[in-house]
């Protein structure tokens, strides 16, 4: 393909043709004697063997978390002849941010010459994006010329939400028969002091506690509580109404980066943990069985990473769909929602419930949201007081229908938000 260099050459030629024409001056024609032999000779070294160039990528870290950094790392080695002149671009996704370096770099390689460069990005949003194709320009000696060359070279790079650390959660929900740290208030295999009971020959020695035997002349031992595992089920609302705010700041990013901190927090507890990503208008629901262990972390996050805000899928239809077949008995249920646009969320939570399930809410407000992104007048702030009085009317609602709900304020550390649950839990 032809450069601007060439196009500005091949036009001036034709004008000067043209003025010696008119002007029947053929002393014009000797200036434009040079310029096409010029151009004869840029065509004749461009007309070369095809350059041989191996260009790999490397990423210092395939996996990293929202607003951390990656080096990538560009090689290109010329195997062919020399290659005056090379433009090589690495094309970015819009939502990754160059931070040091540049992803552009112009380049003259001589034979089994190899050069790097090297750039760091980061991303602030959760997802997988691919770092590439390549775009490879090379020019001749003259610049009159050029050829792109296809390097269709994309890493994947996924990029993961910040897990906090949490504080222990109030749970109630049914023990399973593994031990864990849940505290089910009976006896058992446990580290707390749950009672005193009289020896049985089965009991060891370690187990008898002397100072009752000592005051009452009887043989007792102690009994500690039961500390078992239980079934967690995270439920995150998907739906198009959580899509509200900037790129970053949205009940849907919220909703997934508390999700992923709480799944961490209870399998690190060995408990199981479960998820259902719901929202998809035809009812396509998103789920994780409950498992234990590093494994289900990372099946969580990855399913977590891929969601998008997208349909209308409402709460109760995703409990009908869910409580026969995906909902283990006497869980706790934990729904991540900013319960708009859903008149059916009370009708479901009070469904839940009667089922014997143990439900927290965790609600990130969108009213809060658009407020901390606008600019406030008067009447801003008045809408901003009426939609929260309604908002606290909703969230009223689902506590008497026997939720445990937290009005999260994402600003907050997200453990100092889930202290509502026990204060929630006292009152009931």
């Amino acid at each position: 393909m032809r450069t601007t260099k060439t196009a500005g050459l091949v036009g001036g030629c034709i004008g000067l043709l043209l003025f010696s024409l008119l002007s029947m001056d053929w002393i014009v024609l000797l200036v434009i004697i040079p310029l096409v032999i010029l151009l004869f000779f840029g065509v004749l070294l461009f007309q070369g063997k095809e350059p041989q160039l191996d260009i790999t990528r490397h990423l210092s870290h395939v996996k990293i978390f929202e607003d951390d950094h990656v080096d990538v790392t560009v090689t290109i080695k010329n195997k062919g002849s020399h290659v005056p002149f090379i433009e090589i671009i690495d094309v970015l996704p819009n939502r990754v941010n160059l931070e040091q370096g540049s992803n552009y770099a112009v380049l003259s390689l001589k034979p089994q010459e190899e050069i790097t460069f090297t750039y760091t990005v980061s991303c602030p949003v959760r997802g997988h994006y691919d770092i590439g194709p390549l775009n490879v320009r090379i020019r001749d000696y003259l610049s009159f010329f050029f050829k792109e060359l296809p390097f269709n070279t994309v890493s994947e790079l996924t990029v993961i939400p910040q897990i906090e650390e949490i504080g222990d959660i109030a749970v109630r929900a049914k023990a399973n028969i593994y031990p864990g740290i849940m505290h089910t208030k009976h006896a058992g295999i446990g580290t707390e002091f749950f009672g005193l009971r009289e020896y049985t020959t089965s009991d060891t020695f370690k187990r008898i506690n002397w100072k009752s035997f000592a005051r009452w002349n009887r043989i007792m031992v102690n009994e500690y509580e039961l500390e078992s595992t239980t079934d967690i089920i995270l439920m995150v609302d998907a739906r198009e109404s959580q899509d509200i705010g900037t790129l970053k700041h949205n009940p849907i990013e919220y909703n997934i980066k508390a999700a992923v901190s709480i799944a961490s927090h209870f399998l690190k507890r060995r408990d199981r943990v479960g998820l259902i990503i719901y929202g998809n208008t035809e009812g396509k629901l998103k789920w994780v069985y409950p498992e234990s262990g590093k494994k289900q972390l990372y099946k969580t996050i990855a399913e977590l990473v891929e969601a998008q805000a997208e349909g209308t899928f409402l709460l109760n239809a995703v409990i009908d769909t869910a409580i026969a077949h995906m909902l283990p008995k006497k869980a706790l249920i934990i729904l991540f929602s900013s319960l708009d646009d859903d008149p059916t969320i009370p009708a479901a939570i009070q469904q839940l419930v009667a089922q014997k399930f143990n439900v927290i809410v965790l609600s990130p407000s969108p009213i809060d949201i658009e407020f901390s992104l606008q600019p406030h007048d008067l009447s801003y702030e008045l809408a901003h007081k009426i939609l929260t009085f309604e908002r606290k009317n909703v969230l009223a609602l689902l506590r008497n229908k026997g939720a445990r709900v937290v009005d999260w304020n994402p600003t907050l550390p997200l453990a100092v938000s889930l202290k509502e649950v026990e204060r929630y839990q006292i009152r009931r």
